[in-house]
Formats: C-alpha cells, structure tokens, sequence
C-alpha cells in the first residue's frame, strides 16, 4: 500500500510538472494542421451554436485581421470517424481541405487525396455546399470516402453560410 501510494504521488508530481507542455505541444500540433488549410498567423478559438449543439471553430487571423475560419467536422466515410479539417475565407471561398483522423480502409483517403478531390475544392465557393458527380468529382473506389469528406466539407460550409457570413460571428 505505502509502495502505491508513492508511485500514485510520484505519477501526479510528474503529470503537474508536464501538462503544460503537453498542452502547449498539443496546441501547437493542432495550429500546423490549421495551417495547411489556410494561410494565418494565430487562431483564435470561438463557437457558435448549431440546432442546439455546440460547434468550435477558429478564427484565423493574419496580421491582426480576420482572414477566414477553420472547421473540424466528424463524418462518415466508408467508416464512421471521418475527421476533416476545412478553411474557409471571410467570402466562403475554400481555402483547403485535409483529413486529420479516419478510421477507412487503409489506403482510401489515399486514393482521394492522390485523386485530386481535396485540391478540386480548393479555390471554390458553394454556398450550397458541393455535389458529388456534379460540382466535383468523387475518386473511384473509394466513393464513400469521398462522400464523406465532401459531406464534412458541406457542415463546415453550412456552418459559414448560416452563422458568420457577412462577419457576423457566433
């Protein structure tokens, strides 16, 4: 019991001293993917709320305007657990598009990200969202994939043409 109690103690002493700096690294992690869908300097957390569900987004800002807002959506693709990262700028023109997490079939966002689907949004303004097969193609075999991706893209679109367009905000 005395050998626990000192572990437990000694693992708390060790989790006060690191969480900082895990928190910072993890900030850090997250502020680079924001990056890759758009060009900012810092982000600033907000949220807005949608059908009542609380939605975090990012304002990105370059130097000290608001330049666009980044969306995380969670989708389903062929599997559920879809993460996409979107930029949008302040007009809802798409900035980029990455996937940060899924649980696909291995090689599937592969496959629609070397098919060209992510870079066909880019520079694009939906208001109404994308079409699959119309306003952008889906990469064949891995269709749901691509459905997915377009279907979080779309949310963050939503999300835009609902709630900040026009630099209205929460």
């Amino acid at each position: 019991m005395v050998i626990a109690g000192v572990v437990t103690a000694a693992l708390a002493g060790t989790n006060a001293l690191t969480e900082g700096v895990i928190a910072r690294r993890a900030e850090e992690t997250e502020n680079a993917a924001r990056r890759q869908v758009i060009d900012a300097d810092s982000f600033e957390k907000a949220t807005l709320t949608d059908e009542g569900e609380e939605v975090v987004y990012y304002l990105a800002q370059k130097d000290g305007a608001t330049v666009g807002y980044v969306f995380t959506t969670v989708t389903t693709g062929k599997s559920s657990g879809l993460t996409v990262m979107t930029g949008l700028d302040t007009a809802g023109t798409v900035t980029g598009v990455q996937v940060t997490a899924d649980n696909e079939t291995a090689g599937y966002v592969d496959k629609v990200v070397n098919g060209g689907l992510l870079d066909a949004m880019k520079g694009q303004n939906a208001p109404d969202g994308f079409v699959l097969g119309e306003t952008v193609d889906g990469v064949s075999q891995a269709t749901k994939t691509s459905r997915g991706i377009v279907s979080g893209v779309n949310l963050a679109v939503h999300y835009y043409e609902t709630y900040l367009k026009g630099g209205d905000q929460g």
